[in-house]
């Protein structure tokens, strides 16, 4: 089926919007991942600290790359030289990515709130 420019433009808006709402997110978790690591007593919890600390430091770096891709995308749709064909696997691809992002997001978010019921 083929892309219509001005809903995958919207959509790609809507997709941006998330990620910066996201990268809030991440940023708003870090912060308070500094205080629970305070109350972390045990080795476990110790362990889940850093590998909370290391999975929102590689969420910041997708959300960027995400940013990155929808941009781009936005720009080659806006020129005349883009093939129809390449923008509907490129924006296809896009939305699976975002779906993924959306289902890995949840999840660490799911995962941080039972560390922070944990301590």
């Amino acid at each position: 089926m083929p892309v219509n420019f001005n809903e995958a433009h919207q959509l790609h808006q809507e997709w941006k919007q998330n990620l910066l709402l996201s990268e809030k997110e991440v940023k708003s978790m870090n912060e308070e991942l500094l205080i629970l690591v305070k109350d972390a007593q045990s080795e476990d919890q110790k362990k889940e600290v850093e590998h909370l600390q290391n999975s929102l430091i590689r969420q910041k770096e997708v959300i960027n790359e995400k940013l990155a891709e929808v941009v781009k995308a936005d720009k080659v749709m806006s020129e005349n030289s883009a093939k129809e064909s390449e923008v509907e696997i490129w924006h296809q691809k896009m939305k699976e990515d975002m779906e993924w992002f959306n289902r890995l997001f949840n999840e660490l978010r799911v995962e941080f709130q039972k560390f922070k019921n944990s301590l």
